[in-house]
């Protein structure tokens, strides 16, 4: 039996390394070079176009969707990504053995009776599959090695099946014992201490490398067993138009970057030289050609010239400054071949609103109406979000590809006025109270602090990030009440560009909702542009109160923590809003430096 998934669940939650949870039991997701898609079809026809992540993030590398089974010409039944069982010992209940099938044969349980066939016989041990896994902070994963945790009393005792005794509510309860020389180990002690890692990679195959980490028994449902690491960017002018997607195909980049393109008919005559070739399909050529030729030839400067960041943090101080610049003087949607196509960037100068704060500083309010966000996923972390990520590049002998997704929607732009000139960039006011202080101290040495942060990451340390971060958080539970959305679906974007020499810094959030598909949302953010003080004063209801308090309250921001006070109950949101883990919140930051 298939189990099915949309494309965008592939990369927010699943992914290579992965345990699919399936009707015939759970199964590992192998890599993209081992599942079978592109057994028959090339990566880059399904290419996702975004130079500016391309190179910023993914060094290069390109990006891919996942075909669909009507791309692939199969029924909506027919599996196209091939997995594997995962893991191979099982529990049957009835008879409380532990045991793992080897033999091709019809039996399952070695207690229970034979079953008709084979197959059936391996349908019954992946539905019994045990619940507990080993893994270990370098990223690998395998099975327990049940036999091998035993401290057996006789010399080479390597029994086929292990008694499991007891049950109840706690691991401690269970007592997991040899056949052979009844030598046991208590569950509960084991899933506590660390064990010698095998070093395996599961979506690989059985590659066992050595590996030094200590390995801990986990639950293959549990949270932290795979984290995907997502990179996300925005679409931002210049290059916001569908005609600059064309453009940075890699097949089409590729002429470009190698010849000099004068007039539209010389590219028409050079993609179609790739169309003959079958290097790109012809709906390609015919949506090109239908743009004057004046605006295809600015897009390809855009695309040949334009300034690429080469960093995560200059990529996100570009979409910042192209935030800041639609809200001065507007961002107007760009032609489309196809009458009633949304544009990708879209931001109209007269629905910006500046309101006054609680403390009387200016908060400039600009509704997104139309947005595109390309994520990708890169790879995943185990265990802790700290932990250094598994990087699952797929190479297809003629460049490296990561699975992403196309998101369109829209959202909500803050940050502080700037005053006359609105091209000048605003820096914060003074944040004060001893919060402020540890926050500040903390970016000017984050090893004094135990930060473990890439050297990119600093700045998240500065208060007017943290300022800017908490108070994201509780616009979007604000924004929840009345959007129509739940909190769950609205994302965060948190801007800071940072004085090196002073210390000063400006910064500022985007809030959005995005979903696959060309048509996004429906307006339910900007909507309430409008009527933006009611959110503001949802947002800071209650902010010097929390459920949890006085334990809530009493947090400081110290060395060796990621946060001040901050809980689920009053400032920390769902894992697929926050982009930083949840980390570099405080909730009394924000109640000393109220705007």
């Amino acid at each position: 039996m298939t189990q099915s998934l949309r494309r965008s669940q592939f990369i927010t939650t699943y992914g290579p390394g992965a345990i699919l949870e399936g009707p015939d039991g759970p199964r590992i997701i192998p890599t993209l070079d081992r599942s079978g898609l592109f057994d028959r079809r090339r990566p880059a026809d399904f290419e996702i176009t975004d130079l500016r992540l391309s190179q910023a993030l993914l060094n290069g590398a390109g990006i891919l969707r996942l075909p669909s089974n009507a791309e692939l010409g199969e029924p909506d039944y027919q599996a196209i990504y091939e997995t594997e069982p995962f893991p191979s010992w099982a529990l049957c209940v009835r008879h409380g053995l532990l045991y793992q099938k080897t033999q091709n044969d019809n039996r399952a349980c070695p207690r229970c009776p034979p079953l008709p066939n084979h197959y059936e016989a391996w349908r019954q041990v992946r539905r019994q599959a045990i619940r507990f896994v080993q893994a270990c902070p370098a990223g690998h994963l395998d099975d327990v090695d049940w036999v091998g945790i035993i401290s057996h009393t006789r010399p080479n005792c390597n029994p086929s099946y292990l008694y499991w005794r007891g049950g109840g509510g706690g691991l401690r309860n269970v007592e997991i014992a040899c056949p052979n020389c009844g030598a046991s180990i208590n569950l509960g002690v084991a899933y506590a201490r660390e064990w010698r890692c095998s070093g395996r990679f599961p979506e690989f195959g059985d590659s066992r490398p050595g590996c030094d980490e200590p390995s801990r028994i986990i639950q293959r449902g549990a949270a932290n067993l795979r984290i995907s690491e997502l990179q996300t960017a925005l679409t931002i002018p210049p290059r916001s138009t569908r005609l600059h997607r064309l453009l940075e195909m890699t097949v089409v980049r590729a002429v470009l970057a190698t010849q000099s393109i004068r007039s539209k008919q010389e590219l028409l005559n050079k993609l179609q030289t790739l169309v003959q070739q079958n290097l790109l399909r012809p709906a390609v050529l015919i949506e090109i050609q239908n743009y004057p030729e004046e605006i295809i030839l600015a897009a390809i400067a855009d695309t040949v010239a334009g300034d690429l960041p080469a960093t995560i943090r200059n990529l996100r101080l570009q979409e910042f400054e192209a935030l800041r610049h639609a809200a001065a003087y507007g961002a107007p949607p760009q032609p489309s071949p196809t009458p009633g196509a949304p544009p990708q960037f879209e931001v109209i100068r007269g629905q910006v609103r500046t309101l006054t704060g609680p403390r009387g500083h200016r908060l400039r309010v600009t509704p997104v109406n139309r947005l595109r966000v390309v994520m990708v996923q890169t790879g995943y972390r185990r265990l802790d979000p700290l932990n250094p990520p598994v990087d699952r590049v797929y190479d297809d002998g003629q460049r490296c590809w990561y699975p992403g997704v196309e998101l369109f929607g829209e959202g909500i732009f803050l940050d502080l006025a700037p005053g006359l000139q609105p091209d000048v960039t605003a820096r914060h006011f003074p944040l004060k109270g001893d919060a402020a202080r540890s926050w500040f101290d903390a970016w000017i040495d984050p090893d004094g602090f135990g930060q473990r942060i890439h050297p990119d990451e600093r700045d998240r340390l500065h208060p007017v990030f943290v300022w800017w971060h908490t108070l994201a958080h509780r616009l979007i539970n604000a924004l929840a009440v009345d959007s129509g959305y739940s909190g769950a679906s609205i994302r965060e974007r948190v801007f800071v560009e940072v004085d090196e020499d002073s210390g000063d810094a400006g910064g500022g959030v985007l809030l959005y909702t995005a979903q696959p598909g060309g048509d996004g949302t429906l307006g339910g953010l900007v909507a309430l542009v409008p009527e933006f003080e009611r959110v503001l004063e949802t947002a800071f209801r209650n902010l010097d109160a929390c459920s949890n308090d006085p334990l809530c309250g009493e947090e400081t921001f110290a060395p060796g923590k990621y946060n001040g006070a901050a809980c689920y109950a009053c400032a920390l949101v769902s894992e697929t809003s926050c982009e930083h883990r949840n980390m570099w919140l405080d909730r009394k930051l924000l109640l000393e430096n109220l705007p």
